[in-house]
């Protein structure tokens, strides 16, 4: 792996990688100050040495440093896009939310709330639970969501990231 890192450019990419794990290509080459061309083929020669993996979405890809688990990628993945992280936040606060109170705090119409949702358990991050004559919404990994939310609060905090945490800790004790 070293001499995979001896470039100054795949150094740099490698380390802020290690500290904003889960952003697209343009974010890099903004923040990097590289051209896409050059950053795709560092990027690409990093993950066929096994630096690094990516996951699409969409069309774009998700970069991780390799030594990130599956689950961490995906719980990482989501919380990056605001829709899904104001979800999973409002879920980790109140441990479970119902769909009418996802859409009433997350403020987002019943489609765009039902498209996230969907997605979200595709990528087994977020469990649907039946409860009478409605679904109930888990997170599938909540001490690995707030883990995820601490080790990488400078890019993923927000005020209701900050709130939902002090929650969370002050009802596991």
């Amino acid at each position: 792996m070293m001499e995979a890192l001896e470039l100054d450019s795949r150094r740099r990419i490698y380390e802020y990688l290690q500290a904003n794990p889960g952003v697209h290509l343009r974010l890099i080459g903004k923040v990097l100050g590289m051209s896409t061309g050059m950053l795709s083929y560092h990027l690409g020669y990093m993950e066929r040495n096994g630096i690094l993996k990516s996951e699409a979405e969409g069309h774009r890809k998700r970069y991780f440093l390799a030594a990130f688990a599956e689950a961490q990628r995906r719980i990482i993945g989501t919380l990056r896009q605001d829709v899904p992280r104001k979800i999973m936040v409002e879920i980790l606060r109140h441990r479970g939310r119902t769909f009418a109170e996802l859409q009433t705090s997350v403020g987002v119409s019943k489609s765009t709330l039902s498209y996230h949702l969907k997605r979200m358990m595709q990528r087994d991050v977020v469990l649907r639970v039946r409860r009478e004559r409605e679904s109930l919404f888990h997170l599938k990994d909540p001490d690995g969501v707030v883990r995820i939310l601490l080790d990488h609060r400078p890019t993923l905090w927000d005020e209701s990231v900050g709130f939902a945490i002090s929650q969370w800790s002050r009802l596991r004790t």
